[in-house]
């Protein structure tokens, strides 16, 4: 009599089942030369009866080789966990697997890439996790988890195109993410990434599952989010994913001064924001409405020390859709200067060159308040140099 191995063992605990299938995975020997390496699954690996489960790659050389947990140890393991606690999620409420169990390690001693056979033959291995643990929702991180699934059963969707959108799967839903690690920042950075699991976090829980639609009360009025967002509240957007809090001040200089590092390597501004000559230095004259229009959603105000503030806000109707390139500016920019002091960031921002063409016109004796001091695809100083 035929034994379906997948389902054979429905009769015993989900405990008891994940016992053997540990064992089993300990003793395997389908890919030649990964025999010898630490095959990472076990109680480390998460909650069985959670509701998310994440597929990545393969086990690191500095992270789960070594540590023997999915995930964890490495720069790709910190940066996981730093999306994780983003989004208020903790490791013992998801459960964490790879595409296939062992680390492939070039002969040189550096991490390698699993081969088609190898992740062909851990296939099995991986839906027979899947099927055990019953997640509401399956979340690849990079493409060969993504690949590794259609070996279970077809999706039809690609990194690119189907990233951070919830699709049919499988009798379940997946989500296609990219992988944390530093090598992937390069196609999707960290900033972007804490959006897409904001997104995945507003749909699924570990514990609770699947989020179904609040009912809205008849005849409630209720403040629609834009349809199209603006660039300048994408950047807002942006820059509160790195730094969930800072005073509005500094929101302003942080976004002058990307917006001068996007004139110097992209030619223009983020979307043709205008600064002008203000007692405090560049301000963006319809920046307090932008935010305004957000206050309550994407955005919450507030004053602290007499001082307003600006934070992620509760409700986000929208997330950040730049493209990459000015969202590693902002990254760069915010990692640089965020925690500097509001005087501080202010003597960064007078020593631009536009702002030095300002002051050196008002040695002369020129009124220049509220002459431009950048704009579109130029600066003051008539060239886009600066930072």
């Amino acid at each position: 009599m035929k034994i379906d191995t997948l389902y054979s063992f429905d009769k015993f605990s989900t405990a008891c089942r994940f016992e053997d299938l540990i064992q089993s995975v300990q003793h395997c020997t389908l890919c030649p030369r990964l025999c010898a390496r630490r095959k990472v699954l076990s109680s480390a690996n998460g909650c069985v009866d959670s509701k998310v489960l994440f597929v990545a790659e393969a086990p690191g050389r500095l992270g789960a080789e070594r540590t023997g947990i999915p995930l964890h140890g490495d720069r790709t393991g910190d940066n996981f966990e730093l999306l994780l606690g983003n989004v208020g999620w903790k490791r013992e409420q998801v459960f964490i697997t790879n595409a296939i169990l062992c680390n492939p390690q070039e002969e040189d001693g550096n991490n390698g890439t699993p081969t088609q056979q190898e992740v062909a033959n851990c296939s099995a291995y991986l839906e027979m996790v899947i099927a055990l643990v019953k997640p509401d929702v399956v979340v690849t991180l990079g493409k060969t988890a993504l690949e590794a699934l259609k070996l279970i059963s077809p999706h039809g969707i690609d990194l690119r195109s189907g990233v951070a959108q919830m699709v049919p799967w499988w009798n379940r839903k997946l989500f296609a993410l990219y992988h944390p690690g530093p090598r992937a920042l390069i196609h999707r950075s960290l900033a972007k990434q804490r959006a897409d699991f904001m997104l995945l976090a507003k749909q699924v829980h570990p514990v609770g599952g699947l989020s179904t639609p609040p009912r809205r009360r008849a005849l409630r009025p209720v403040r629609m989010a834009p349809q199209q967002p603006t660039a300048l509240q994408q950047a807002v957007l942006a820059i509160l994913e790195i730094k969930d809090r800072l005073t509005f001040f500094k929101l302003t200089k942080l976004l002058y001064l990307a917006d001068l590092q996007a004139l110097r390597i992209c030619g223009h501004t983020f979307a043709g924001n205008i600064y002008l000559r203000q007692v405090d230095g560049p301000w963006l004259p319809n920046l307090d409405t932008e935010v305004k229009a957000m206050d309550g959603f994407e955005v919450r105000r507030f004053f602290a020390h007499r001082l307003p503030m600006v934070a992620r806000g509760p409700s986000p109707r929208f997330q950040s859709a730049l493209d990459d390139a000015f969202l590693e500016i902002i990254s760069d920019v915010v990692k640089k200067y965020a925690d500097l002091s509001n005087s501080q960031i202010k003597t960064m921002v007078y020593q631009t060159e536009p702002m030095r063409q300002i002051l050196r016109e008002e040695r002369t004796g020129k009124d220049m308040r509220n002459k431009p001091v950048l704009y579109v695809g130029r600066a003051a100083s008539g060239t886009p140099a600066l930072l």
